[in-house]
């Protein structure tokens, strides 16, 4: 399995084409709970650096010493590593650790992170209503946790009903949520222990979930360029790009009169489950435009 695997949530996804009747692109993958690379989170054990104390200049007060960093609990330090311990595969006891340390280290530095990995657990057994809610209290705590980010951005436009009247602003907050992740995940900082070939990779998934989610904000708003560019980058950029992106961009393709341009990713995606017999579908229809298309 890759080092970082963006998640691909079972959704609907109604999409009207020309030509064809209104399908629902469905698309599942499993993933194991993604690191946070780059996260200023800090690890149980760690101590804030002490800044330095400034020295008084004669016939002068001394200064007032900076306050020092609390200290840590050994009891929450404990409790947060035998969670941070626990295999991505046991969703459950995740999700009940992580309720029990909130429980008990209400006010702990650590819950942004408790609260990440208990989306990514629930995400993982299916239950999207608390993955969205574990997924807003860890972004309340850090608004700049890139994985939360990249989570939502990908994952709201693809459960929203066009018809609600609070769509427009579920929209908005994808693709605010996908803008602040692009614009933080390339200043993430490299942790020491990790290869530079996987911090790459790791940045380039959330990178590609981030531009899926502002994709399908942008075909929501009707805006085809920009859907067109944002999946470009999504299908680039993920080393196993989600059959769903490769349809949605072979659609945009079809939406702005690209029709060659779409074969490649309808290609890819209708060799692919759960969306070959669409994406063959739309291919068919794409390759009887090129097919007519007159000779250069």
């Amino acid at each position: 399995m890759k080092f970082l695997v963006r998640t691909t949530l079972l959704a609907g996804l109604v999409v009207g084409l020309a030509g064809l009747p209104a399908i629902a692109a469905q698309s599942q993958q499993q993933q194991q709970q993604k690191p946070q690379p780059g996260q200023p989170q800090a690890q149980p054990g760690q101590q804030q650096a002490q800044p330095g104390q400034q020295q008084p200049q004669p016939g002068q007060q001394p200064a007032a010493q900076a306050p020092a960093a609390p200290a840590q609990n050994p009891a929450e330090v404990k409790a947060y590593k035998k969670f941070y311990d626990l295999p991505a595969a046991q969703a459950q006891d995740i999700i009940s650790a992580g309720g029990d340390f909130l429980k008990k280290f209400p006010d702990s530095e650590y819950n942004s992170g408790v609260y990440a990995r208990m989306a990514n657990a629930y995400r993982q057994l299916g239950n999207e209503d608390k993955m969205f809610e574990m997924g807003e209290d860890s972004l309340k705590l850090n608004p700049n946790n890139v994985d939360m980010l990249s989570l939502l951005a990908y994952s709201i436009p693809r459960r929203i009903d066009p018809n609600d009247l609070d769509s427009s602003q579920k929209l908005q907050q994808a693709e605010d949520y996908a803008k602040r992740g692009i614009q933080l995940i390339p200043t993430m900082i490299k942790p020491a222990t990790m290869p530079d070939e996987r911090f790459a990779a790791a940045k380039n998934e959330e990178l590609a979930s981030c531009h899926s989610g502002l994709g399908l904000v942008y075909f929501y708003q009707h805006n085809i360029p920009g859907m067109i560019t944002e999946m470009e980058l999504a299908v680039k950029l993920d080393p196993s790009p989600d059959p769903t992106d490769q349809f949605l961009l072979g659609y945009a393709y079809t939406q702005a009169g690209r029709y060659a341009d779409a074969v490649t990713p309808l290609t890819a995606c209708a060799a692919q489950p759960p969306m070959a017999s669409r994406c063959k579908q739309l291919l068919d229809t794409v390759k009887q435009h090129v097919k007519a298309a007159p000779k250069q």
